[in-house]
């Protein structure tokens, strides 16, 4: 059996040595050697699929890596978290879920939930948890070039399991088969979705190139459910992928958000945007003082 060293093993995979050396650490390549201290790897070992500890790789902008590191941990009070909840509770409840912060805050951290004199609707619930699924795994992403594929994978998970999945009122990743007043006929659906994907990666990845893309996904509304809620995850990944600050609609900025879809208005929800951006910067800045990550 011949044998590679890191150096070679890493230019043969294309990562870093640093990355190589976590895998030999973590025992995550089989038949590996150690002659005085020096890692030794089958020149035929395929390079070790990720796993939940995510690889913290060189080239991540500081924020992608502090984000990923809470993740891997599950760490709580950091900006991970606060990305989860704060997601989560300002999406879903532009789209009617009733859960209050407080209720998505119980259930992200200990998996219950108090209840209110008033019932409580399941799918708020099952909504909420899909969306914590759906933004772990866009996050396990982020980095790579949309694509459709990627767009139904995203909101299979968000909607897999939901009232309106059971109910066939929503196929889970199909898009839409349905007329519907909000979008394109169902027939122009896949054809145009793949041209505003093709036409976006193309683009300059400016803060206004994906509010325009935004804008035009929404506008086109390809699912028969969930438009917006994956639309908002899909401008959270894009913006963590081009190391743009991210951020999430506010409840008071809710009626110029829908106004700037509703009228194609770039400019009013890039003044939304840049606002909500000031507002995740505090709070990143906040998890920063209070020392609640590594980075």
């Amino acid at each position: 059996m011949n044998y590679c060293t890191i150096k070679e093993m890493a230019e043969r995979w294309g990562v870093s040595e640093q990355l190589v050396r976590r895998y030999c650490r973590q025992g995550r390549i089989e038949n590996l050697k150690q002659v005085d201290g020096i890692w030794f790897i089958p020149e035929k070992t395929r390079r070790p699929q990720s796993n939940a500890t995510i690889e913290l790789e060189e080239n991540l902008p500081a924020r992608m890596k502090r984000i990923l590191y809470q993740l891997a941990r599950n760490n709580h009070y950091g900006i991970y978290e606060f990305l989860q909840i704060d997601l989560a509770y300002s999406s879903c409840r532009m789209a009617s879920n009733r859960l209050t912060r407080y209720q998505i805050e119980e259930v992200y951290r200990t998996g219950k939930v108090s209840t209110a004199f008033e019932p409580m609707k399941i799918d708020d619930l099952l909504e909420i948890v899909n969306h914590f699924r759906c933004v772990r795994a866009m996050l396990e992403v982020a980095m790579q070039p949309l694509t459709v594929p990627l767009i139904k994978r995203l909101h299979s998970i968000l909607t897999t399991g939901t009232i309106a999945a059971f109910t066939g009122k929503c196929i889970p990743g199909t898009f839409r088969t349905e007329e519907n007043p909000l979008g394109l006929p169902p027939q122009e659906i896949s054809k145009s979705i793949t041209e505003l994907v093709r036409t976006y990666e193309r683009s300059s990845h400016s803060l206004e190139q994906l509010l325009r893309f935004h804008i035009a996904f929404e506008r086109l509304h390809p699912f028969d459910d969930y438009n917006g809620r994956l639309g908002r995850i899909l401008l959270f990944k894009e913006t963590l992928r081009h190391d743009i600050t991210p951020f999430t609609i506010p409840d008071k900025a809710r009626k110029a958000y829908n106004q700037s879809i509703q009228e194609n208005d770039v400019e009013l929800l890039l003044k939304v945007a840049e606002t909500a951006q000031e507002r995740f910067k505090r709070k990143e800045e906040l998890c920063r003082l209070m020392s609640y990550h590594r980075y």
